[in-house]
């Protein structure tokens, strides 16, 4: 991925990509996504700055729910800011199904994701 100065370049494609590398589990596609000194504030409310952190992180995350997926996706861009939204399907360490209601809010630089504000709802049962 090439970053710009223009953040009117990004597309819905950089969002389904994003959505993508998450979907392989990634770390390194999906770090490419994000400037170097992203703010990433997780669904439990982590405020993560910057690569390192927000790897470490991420794969806390992935580690907990290895089988996590993200589907029914609908992303929006709107100049310098977007969001995704989607359901995200996983088991818990226990073993139980879960299933949640998710949305990242974002703000774009240089072609990049800039900020990540992600929101999560576990549906009921």
């Amino acid at each position: 991925m090439t970053p710009t100065n223009e953040p009117s370049e990004v597309t819905i494609e950089l969002l389904e990509s994003f959505l993508d590398a998450w979907n392989r589990h990634d770390l390194d596609a999906i770090l490419e996504h994000l400037e170097p000194d992203c703010l990433y504030i997780t669904g439990d409310g982590l405020r993560l700055r910057g690569h390192d952190e927000i790897r470490r992180g991420l794969a806390g995350f992935l580690t907990t729910y290895p089988d996590a997926h993200w589907s029914d996706a609908v992303h929006t861009v709107a100049g310098d800011r977007g969001s995704s939204e989607w359901v995200l399907r996983a088991t818990t360490p226990d073993g139980a199904p879960i299933e949640m209601d998710s949305c990242d809010l974002f703000s774009f630089r240089n072609g990049r994701l800039a900020v990540v504000s992600a929101y999560r709802r576990e549906r009921p049962d």
